[in-house]
């Protein structure tokens, strides 16, 4: 699968992957003239030696509005800048918010981590020119689109709401099924030695349990079972669908990251900072000998390197056209890991995370919204109390309550993509969450 991946990608499967889908041609839902025009403007901000982005700003009627930080689906959504205006304009309306949007480059030519410094660079910016300067009013909210780069934690965020998220670029069919026993360790040592899918605080009480309960017993034989097999994931069962199907996905992804490994950053896929990536990537030996060798160790060189670099030229004319070894992705064991670090002063926002019921990306949402309830619940436990173990089911029941309340999840019918609205109720869920901001900032 990974040299699938890898490898040079044809030039027709390019095009395709390109290609607006033909529902791109119907869907003109949006209307771009939902505000005046006065109201709108596009700044130019300079990344330094590396060009500069563009930022479009809806302006709230008050100067003293909380802003609105929007972040857009890239180049996975081709072609919707008439749709992504008429969200803007939308959320502008709803939410009483000065709305921008900043428009990161993610393509070929700006691979990642590109979109992460131009979103840093907007986000700074934002920061410094359109919030209010009284410190009370002075609070952010973000709202994306099939966005990965996420700056999770900073104190400004207050209310975070994603659309479709893609949480983590290492997708399941990516990963042969294996069963848990048989995993392998990770590369390197983890955070922790929870596994991924206990809560941490629970499985440590669960432990205990155990210990207590263990007794000299009478050895009994086994009965072998034959394993179930793995329920049917969202992105194998909506891999077909036409808005978002699994093979643009896949192949944007070989368009966007140069090195697979560039997919595993935290802030790439950002369930990577709650858990320990799923895959890992085995070398090629000869990568391996090189890498470990020490300069003593390599084969010397009588000649320089310009010219050695003219001899390999030549050379490789009358060399076959043998491809490269490429690493190898494989399952391994996951591991939790502990965010925001207790010996910081970030926090969690609230969360509004939403992906329609035929998305290949519904498991993405609801493991996020899973993992930062646990996050949410075990911060609110140690900076209230204290301690990171719960006392009784109770107290459990009591923390776990509040993390519900601040992460919600919806799946509405089909996709759910803002820019790309398979249905006619996406203006009234548009609204709510433009209602939803302006509840989350107006009143703090």
């Amino acid at each position: 699968m990974l040299e699938r991946l890898l490898r040079p990608r044809p030039a027709a499967l390019k095009s395709w992957v390109h290609r607006p889908s033909r529902l791109l041609a119907c869907r003109r839902l949006f209307s771009a003239a939902a505000v005046p025009s006065s109201t709108r403007e596009r700044v130019s901000i300079p990344c330094r030696s590396n060009s500069s982005i563009s930022i479009d700003i809806h302006h709230a009627l008050s100067s003293e509005s909380p802003v609105l930080v929007y972040l857009p689906a890239g180049s996975v959504i081709p072609d919707c800048s008439d749709e992504q205006e008429g969200v803007l304009a939308a959320l502008a309306a709803s939410s009483g918010c000065t709305v921008a949007c900043i428009n990161y480059r993610f393509s070929a030519r700006y691979p990642w981590p590109n979109p992460l410094h131009d979103v840093l660079y907007g986000y700074d910016w934002v920061v410094e020119n359109l919030l209010p300067k009284q410190p009370a009013l002075a609070w952010i909210g973000v709202c994306g689109e099939l966005v990965g780069e996420c700056k999770l934690g900073t104190s400004r965020i207050v209310a975070a709401a994603v659309n479709n998220p893609i949480a983590d670029w290492v997708f399941p069919d990516d990963l042969p099924v294996s069963e848990p026993s048989q995993l392998p360790e990770p590369n390197a040592p983890e955070e922790t030695s929870f596994p991924a899918g206990e809560d941490l605080m629970t499985w440590w009480s669960q432990q205990d349990e155990q210990q207590e309960q263990e007794s000299p017993k009478v050895p009994t034989k086994k009965i072998k079972r034959v394993p179930k097999p793995p329920p049917p994931t969202t992105w194998t069962s909506n891999s077909d669908n036409p808005l978002i199907p699994t093979l643009t996905l896949s192949g944007e992804r070989d368009v966007l990251f140069r090195r697979l490994e560039h997919s595993f950053d935290r802030f790439a896929s950002p369930i990577h900072f709650f858990r320990s990536p799923h895959g890992k990537l085995i070398y090629p030996p000869s990568d391996d000998r090189f890498a470990s060798s020490s300069p003593t160790e390599l084969p010397g060189d009588p000649l320089d390197i310009e010219s050695r670099m003219d001899i390999d030229h030549y050379e490789s004319f009358s060399e076959d056209d043998a491809s490269p070894e490429v690493p190898t992705l494989v399952r391994c064991r996951a591991y939790a890991r502990i965010y925001p670090p207790s010996s910081s002063n970030l926090s969690l926002p609230q969360w509004r995370i939403t992906a329609g019921t035929q998305s290949p990306l519904l498991d993405q949402a609801r493991e996020l919204s899973k993992m930062l309830k646990r996050s949410i619940a075990r911060q609110t436990l140690r900076s209230r109390t204290s301690r990171v173990l719960w006392h009784d089911p109770d107290e459990k029941e009591k923390y776990e309550a509040y993390a519900e309340s601040q992460v919600h999840l919806s799946s509405p019918e089909g996709v759910g993509l803002w820019t790309l609205p398979s249905d006619l109720t996406w203006h009234t869920r548009l609204e709510q969450m433009g209602a939803w901001m302006k509840d989350k900032l107006h009143k703090r």
